[in-house]
């Protein structure tokens, strides 16, 4: 065993890390501070220079959260006695949750006469309400060990934290005023956006990724990012924020785009979940102005503030159209390629193939009686026998939760996947592009017969291939695990998977009508059967296609009429 890996981070300090127990060749450094949060509902500062030497051996804190019933989300953290405020505070903190985890080859530290390594950073899920880098699914040890011993080709992985929920993604027209009141704050970096804290943590985070990951042997110009879920909504929102430009060369959004999680505006979307807030702490009818209320509830205590989110009324969180980050409704930009960072040279997307059953009980219709209201807010006025056509009618409740995971699956995921792909290929004729689907339920999750498929998020655990699924994987799934880190690891590193004939950025996969049987077998399918081929890019039709196109427009347009009657009000009330 070699000594504790150590590595002196310029401008930053000395940290001292450890060696992978089932993997001797990957170095892990964790809990390395990018930011701290001065003050809730305020941009992140980058983080001050240590002294001496900081252990980084030892998991750091995450985002409060609330409780998740969702195994692939859940950190098992919930058992924290909240009573004992040292323990909690090693788990849980607003103040220091902006740290990222380092999983380097031993090989590359310290070493001035290898060249520098392609760099994958990872951005999490879980709905900008839940998750972090400290769930086991995310240690990216085999991953970065395979890189090395089984593709050849040495990557360094970086997970980074970035405040959540009420801490990253409120909004509300208090907060905007908040904001703007606040002369501390200036036009620049962001520091004035509402309700994208998180995002602008994740900036941070690659900022400091370009101006240290050398120290570890990284190649800063040549960093790929991936994200799955919100995660990658959160890599399609950076795409296309000018001031985000180059922070990346290289990106894959698994399972998301844009508009999978489309931003609300502070004074509708973003209102209802701070009215709810103040509801909750019964700060509503106490006559207290808006700053008022902001002050009182940044005095109640971070552990208190997130149980609001645990009574079944807060679902997903958004990011916020605040005209500083933001500046519109996603659905009205993400067509256009030519918003999209052109510092960028390749784009992987892909999905899950039953990535709406997940979310049959919250987001559809589990039976008949529910069913009535999902048609009417997914169809557009004139669109319903369209809309039989494609997906039918259901008779019986199952028929129901049926149809509406395919629904789910198509107008969440698939058509924002297509649309995002469309638009980069349209408008950024020097990126390679690349698709894939992946097919294969988990063994352990189909024995539980819960119904699930290659569920939303199925795919990460074959990403990782951390030790906590390799003890549940079957001989079939591991081989396949193998598969997919190469094909991710190849990606990173602008490169064709060689074993299995994989090859990415043909550019040839979205013909005028996908329809007509034009498309040429292009997509990486990880089949049921743990084997891994070339198929069909576009799963969706051209009548499907053009259907959500319409649906998409219908939804916008509703929406922007929905603000303008409320603006109206607000004016007519203050006459």
């Amino acid at each position: 065993m070699s000594p504790p890996p150590q590595i002196n981070i310029s401008g930053c300090g000395l940290v001292q890390g450890t060696q992978a127990e089932t993997q001797p060749s990957v170095a892990k450094f964790l809990n390395i501070p990018y930011a701290t949060v001065p003050e809730r509902w305020r941009p992140a500062v980058k983080a001050a220079p240590w002294t001496g030497v900081r252990d980084a051996t030892i998991q750091g804190p995450v985002c409060h959260q609330p409780s998740s019933e969702n195994p692939l989300v859940s950190m098992n953290a919930d058992a924290v006695d909240e009573e004992d405020e040292v323990e909690y505070s090693k788990v849980y903190s607003e103040e220091h949750c902006l740290n990222l985890n380092i999983f380097a080859p031993h090989d590359q530290l310290n070493s001035k006469f290898k060249p520098l390594i392609p760099v994958m950073v990872w951005i999490h899920g879980g709905g900008f309400k839940d998750g972090s880098n400290g769930m086991s699914l995310y240690d990216a040890t085999n991953m970065v060990a395979h890189s090395v011993k089984g593709v050849g080709r040495p990557v360094i992985v970086v997970t980074i934290n970035y405040r959540l929920n009420y801490f990253g993604f409120l909004s509300s027209a208090e907060l905007v005023q908040d904001v703007q009141s606040d002369k501390r704050l200036s036009d620049k970096n962001g520091e004035k956006c509402v309700g994208n804290w998180g995002l602008l943590d994740q900036k941070i985070a690659l900022e400091w990724v370009r101006d240290h990951i050398e120290a570890f042997g990284g190649n800063p110009k040549d960093v790929t990012v991936f994200g799955e879920s919100a995660g990658a909504a959160s890599i399609g929102y950076h795409l296309t924020i000018p001031t985000h430009y180059g922070l990346f060369q290289r990106a894959i959004l698994q399972s998301g785009a844009a508009t999978t999680m489309i931003a609300g505006r502070p004074d509708m979307e973003g209102q209802r979940y701070f009215n709810h807030l103040c509801q909750h702490f019964k700060l509503n009818d106490s006559g207290l102005t808006g700053a008022q209320k902001i002050e009182q509830l940044r005095k109640i205590h971070a552990k208190d503030l997130v149980k609001a989110a645990n009574n079944g009324k807060v679902g997903m969180f958004i990011p916020t159209i605040d005209n500083v980050l933001i500046h519109s409704d996603p659905r009205g930009w993400v067509h256009d390629g030519a918003r999209y960072d052109p510092n960028v040279k390749a784009v992987m997307l892909g999905d899950c193939r039953d990535e709406g059953r997940m979310f049959v009980p919250t987001l559809g219709a589990k039976n008949l009686k529910r069913w009535p209201r999902f048609f009417a807010r997914n169809c557009p006025p004139g669109q319903e026998k369209e809309f039989e056509a494609i997906y039918g009618i259901p008779k019986t409740d199952a028929e129901a939760a049926s149809i509406s995971a395919i629904v789910l699956s198509d107008s969440v995921f698939l058509y924002p996947i297509h649309a995002t792909s469309r638009a980069l290929l349209d408008g950024q004729p020097q990126l390679e592009m690349s698709r894939f689907h992946f097919d294969r339920p988990l063994q352990i999750v189909e024995d539980m017969e819960l119904g699930l498929g290659a569920h939303h998020a199925a795919e990460l655990p074959f990403v990782f291939g951390s030790d906590t699924y390799q003890e549940v994987f079957s001989e079939a799934e591991k081989e396949l695990s193998l598969r997919v880190m190469e094909v991710w690891i190849l990606f990173a590193w602008g490169e064709t998977s060689r074993q299995h004939g994989l090859k990415h950025g043909q550019n040839s996969l979205l013909p005028s009508d996908v329809g007509v049987g034009g498309q040429r077998k292009e997509a990486i399918v990880f089949t049921e059967e743990c084997t891994v081929e070339k198929k069909l890019v576009e799963r969706l039709d051209a009548r499907t296609l053009a259907f959500w196109r319409q649906s998409e427009l219908w939804l916008k347009a509703k929406r922007e009429e929905q603000y303008k009657q409320r603006q109206s009000s607000k004016g007519q009330a203050k006459l």
